[in-house]
């Protein structure tokens, strides 16, 4: 038994510090999207993040105004696709409020007010009008350009949306024979 443990000693003694040596030489492995993402370059191997502002803001704004036409070619696609996800939110929001308004979800259609991109329907927003108020509002709060696109969207339509509230008052006088009906 003796014999064993004195066997097993030597070879821990022997091979430890060699295992270690080796351990230590040896460069350490990178993984293959680590590799990839130092040999390319290659924004699309880049770790996921959400859409910036700056982003949105500088295709919208080649979109209108580059002068190379690959460059406002490309600025009018990205662009078109940030405002198409903001649209096709604006369609499953309206959705969600028609299916509560019709089942009588009192408090659905409460909570849902609060769930809004937009903070508005966006339904009759031309594109033309929707870039000009993405361009604006960056160009006026550029320390926003690094938020989340989606968080800002509110702000940046709140211009829009205060004007379909109050095209939405009506406003009634009182007739009075001594005032001018204006």
């Amino acid at each position: 038994m003796s014999k064993t443990i004195y066997t097993m000693l030597i070879t821990v003694w022997i091979i430890t510090p060699i295992m270690m040596v080796n351990v230590a030489i040896t460069e350490p492995v990178k993984s293959e999207s680590e590799s990839d993402k130092q040999d390319f370059g290659n924004p699309l191997l880049a770790d996921p993040s959400g859409i910036e502002n700056w982003q949105v803001h500088s295709a919208c704004r080649s979109a209108m105004y580059a002068e190379d036409a690959t460059e406002k070619q490309m600025g009018q696609f990205v662009c078109r696709m940030a405002q198409d996800m903001i649209y096709e939110q604006n369609i499953y929001h309206n959705a969600y409020i028609t299916f509560f308004e019709q089942k009588k979800y009192e408090e659905a259609l409460y909570v849902i007010d609060g769930y809004s991109v937009t903070g508005c329907d966006i339904t009759d927003l031309g594109r033309a009008d929707f870039t000009a108020y993405i361009i604006y509002y960056f160009d006026e709060n550029e320390d926003e350009l690094k938020d989340n696109f989606y968080w800002t969207m509110e702000q940046v339509l709140k211009p829009y949306c205060d004007e379909l509230r109050d095209a939405s008052i009506e406003f009634h006088l009182e007739e009075n024979e001594d005032r001018r009906i204006s």
